[in-house]
């Protein structure tokens, strides 16, 4: 009888103790711009993804910790490029920021694949990318720059064929 008693009552103390838990997953969608790719390796008929604009999506996982802002990142980019030819990116990484009240500035990390196809020749490749980016604490809106690093000694790049893409988008639920 004291068993059940005992029982009873951690449970009754853990479900008046209990709190609401947050979301910790929230999905998105997001506009990316390309800029600063001159040459993609080894696809003819692909000399120029400059200015080249795509839509995609995006899942961030992030515990709640307070006044931090911590993150895996998974996200795809499907891109509109002239003539011929598909391309598309997607990938995984890691973010680590500040969680203020208007503002959250943070950087990202990870690894993306780019997959681009032309005239039934298709070609995959890899690498490292890293950026900055800030999303406002109203409204659920981010911003943020990348660099992608392609299959090639990352100390040093050569910035003729890595672009610098530009995101933005809005996150639901978290």
């Amino acid at each position: 009888m004291r068993r059940l008693l005992l029982t009873a009552s951690l449970a009754l103390v853990g479900a008046t103790l209990a709190q609401p838990v947050a979301a910790q997953i929230s999905f998105g969608a997001q506009g990316a711009y390309m800029t600063g790719w001159e040459d993609l390796s080894q696809v003819s008929g692909a000399t120029d993804l400059n200015g080249t604009m795509g839509v995609g999506a995006r899942a961030v996982f992030s515990p709640p910790i307070p006044a931090l802002s911590i993150g895996i990142v998974g996200q795809g980019v499907y891109y509109f490029p002239e003539g011929d030819f598909t391309y598309m990116t997607y990938g995984l990484g890691a973010k680590l920021g500040l969680a203020l009240p208007m503002i959250s500035p943070y950087a990202i990390g990870g690894w993306q694949w780019r997959r681009s196809e032309s005239g039934g020749v298709t070609d995959t490749e890899n690498g490292i990318t890293a950026g900055v980016g800030v999303q406002l604490g109203m409204v659920p809106v981010f911003v943020e720059a990348t660099m992608e690093f392609n299959e090639e000694i990352p100390t040093q790049p050569d910035f003729d064929v890595n672009p610098l893409v530009i995101q933005a988008g809005i996150m639901i639920g978290g």
